[in-house]
């Protein structure tokens, strides 16, 4: 077992922010920790990084506890915020980074991940963009070649391409049996890369499953439809979140075989509507996005 986590509680401020928490990661499994704002995602990461102490319960990784000195060589992390020292170069930062650790990449395996030219490597941290320094560092955390990898919120700031890039090397770390732990904000990312879903919501882990689980959880129904239905929608009683837009209405259901009558007795047809499932996985996404 990789990383185990057992009947983790925190308190701050006479605030409940994790209610005993109980998850294991075996190794070389990508599992992705999602939940809306406020759901104690960081506080979590912060006791599993060793940055602050539970209230009670205790987090082991690699059969080590997580204070444990032994443990410096075998994770890496990468924190939400881009800290870095702006007066330093590219290849200054990555000598730094080579020579703290015991067994690390050859500058060949660093420079196919980082994808930098000589110039570029030249060039100071503070020149570069805010998705640079972000890949920067992801590629600095690979350095010592960890045995497990912590991401919060790992591809903020990337571009498409950077982003894209990034789950490649993600997809080649997990093919080379790397444990991998992140938190995103992008849903793709939780359908393409994940083994394994953690939901934390209200400091309570209320699944571990994985991504096509939750994707199968159909909680609602998304309709769009004509324009000229939306007096009937907005006095129907079992729809909500309705948008009314130029040429169409919007709105969300979950009772879309009533909607579908009611509309159906009103002339609507079949080729009229436009429906969308929301699953349990979408719902997730979306609060998060909201609270942003």
């Amino acid at each position: 077992m990789m990383l185990k986590v057992k009947k983790v509680n925190k308190t701050i401020k006479n605030k409940e922010i994790l209610k005993n928490v109980s998850f294991n990661v075996n190794a070389g499994e990508c599992v992705a920790l999602i939940g809306p704002n406020g759901a104690g995602k960081t506080t979590l990461f912060k006791i599993l990084l060793n940055n602050i102490n539970a209230i009670s319960g205790n987090v082991t990784i690699n059969n080590l506890d997580v204070s444990n000195t032994k443990l410096k060589h075998e994770i890496a992390i990468l924190n939400q915020e881009n800290l870095v020292p702006h007066n330093l170069k590219v290849r200054e930062l990555i000598n730094f980074f080579k020579s703290i650790h015991k067994n690390t990449l050859t500058n060949e395996q660093i420079d196919n991940l980082l994808n930098f030219n000589k110039k570029e490597k030249n060039q100071l941290i503070s020149s570069l963009s805010g998705g640079e320094k972000r890949f920067l560092l992801f590629i600095l955390a690979l350095i010592g070649q960890p045995k497990i990898l912590f991401l919060d919120e790992p591809t903020t700031a990337m571009d498409t391409s950077t982003r894209k890039r990034f789950w490649e090397i993600i997809n080649d770390l997990k093919e080379q049996g790397t444990t991998i732990f992140y938190s995103t904000h992008y849903i793709e990312e939780v359908e393409h890369s994940a083994d394994r879903v953690l939901f934390l919501n209200h400091g309570e882990l209320i699944r571990d499953t994985t991504p096509f689980a939750l994707k199968a959880e159909k909680l609602e129904k998304y309709f769009t439809v004509p324009v000229k239905y939306a007096e009937l929608i907005n006095n129907l009683e079992f729809v909500y979140h309705i948008e009314l837009k130029q040429d169409n209405v919007t709105f969300i259901t979950k009772k879309a075989t009533e909607v579908w009558q009611q509309l159906e007795n009103c002339g609507c047809t079949i080729e009229e509507i436009e429906i969308q499932n929301r699953t349990l996985l979408t719902s997730v996404f979306d609060t998060t996005k909201e609270g942003e």
